[in-house]
């Protein structure tokens, strides 16, 4: 280009990033990912254990409200098809199922899809009568993250009045 005579040379504008800039941003957010990444696993599992409870006491409630409809006592087991139980007979891990008490008829299932260790305080499956009073005082299930250096535990629980309750922890206090 010429102006007055004089010839001007074109100046170019950068486009875009150095290498060492890129490098630069990346190793800033490989730090970040690293230090963020034990607080989603925790994240992660302490929302799989309240799910899983959630689900538990959803069809806990299902199971009062279907032996009132059906006037008949029901039965709430547990499930042992699943890759991550264990052979003891209070562990849930792998679901649980309402079934009818008097031929075993299984009316729903609720597989869990997430390896958690859910233990219930019996070997045997939990009763509940035809007017929808739910097993016995003191009756609990334990849920809790299989990764037990996360700490992550919930249990619902059960009081005279077939109340269900739920809290952090291990224990009913």
């Amino acid at each position: 280009m010429q102006t007055l005579g004089f010839f001007v040379a074109k100046q170019t504008t950068q486009q875009g990033f150095t290498f060492t800039e890129l490098l630069v941003c990346l190793g800033v957010i490989a730090s970040l990912a690293a230090f963020a990444t034990p607080g989603l696993q925790r994240l992660q599992e302490r929302h799989r254990v309240d799910a899983a409870r959630d689900q538990l006491l959803n069809d806990l409630q299902a199971s009062r409200l279907r032996a009132l409809q059906r006037s008949e006592p029901l039965q709430v087991a547990r499930l042992r098809d699943c890759a991550w139980a264990t052979s003891t007979e209070t562990d849930w891990s792998c679901g649980w199922e309402i079934r009818l008490k008097s031929n075993s008829t299984v009316l729903q299932a609720s597989p869990l899809h997430t390896p958690l260790q859910v233990t219930f305080g019996k070997s045997t499956p939990l009763d509940v009568s035809a007017r929808g009073d739910l097993g016995n005082v003191g009756d609990r299930w334990v849920i809790r993250s299989r990764n037990t250096a996360l700490g992550i535990a919930s249990v619902v629980c059960l009081n005279s009045t077939s109340r269900l309750r739920w809290q952090s922890g291990e224990s009913c206090n």
